[in-house]
């Protein structure tokens, strides 16, 4: 479904330098925003240590950008290049400079409209044990909603009491889910 989904070998993928996130970054403060929402993809050969390093150097450059990054599909990606752990990889991360996950890749979660429209992605069950493993961490996390495409109500009303009790189950002194973004799919230049 994803209209910006790229393959390794097609002309128009790129990696963000240091030198492209800088102006990305001076714009930001700029506008007086304070947030990097970072989010790269399933890339075959990125692993682990790639975003330990570019996190670690972005907060070097700027330790007050609040990094938002890498959604649930791409810790799940890592985990399985790595062979560590969900909470190993978060722990990573975290103390490369992550300081909250976003919720994309949720789509519907079930898994079976996730095997038709996102196959290449994590399942459901995988989306929501990485949230889980993040709230034991105490770290922030979003959870959205894509829909409009081929799923029922039903489904959706199921993927919000998947996202209500994960919230109900996370640790007292964590904050969990901190907001919830529902989107409509948006079917331009996709196979759906």
């Amino acid at each position: 479904f994803c209209n910006f989904h790229r393959s390794i070998n097609q002309k128009d993928v790129y990696i963000t330098s240091i030198e492209e996130y800088d102006k990305k970054i001076n714009l930001l403060r700029n506008t007086g925003g304070n947030q990097l929402l970072l989010q790269g993809g399933l890339h075959p050969k990125l692993n682990i240590d790639f975003y330990t390093s570019l996190f670690s150097q972005l907060k070097d450059l700027y330790p007050d950008i609040i990094l938002h990054a890498l959604e649930p599909p791409e810790i799940v990606h890592l985990s399985k290049l790595s062979g560590f752990s969900y909470r190993e990889v978060l722990e990573k991360l975290h103390e490369a400079g992550l300081d909250s996950l976003p919720g994309a890749g949720a789509e519907i979660l079930d898994n079976e409209i996730r095997k038709k429209i996102s196959p290449g992605k994590c399942s459901a069950d995988e989306w929501l044990e990485v949230m889980r493993q993040a709230h034991k961490l105490n770290l922030l996390t979003t959870a959205t909603m894509m829909y409009g495409h081929i799923e029922s109500e039903e489904h959706r009303i199921a993927h919000l009491i998947k996202i209500r009790n994960l919230q109900a189950e996370k640790p007292e002194d964590s904050t969990g889910f901190i907001s919830f973004i529902p989107w409509t799919f948006q079917y331009e230049n996709t196979v759906l």
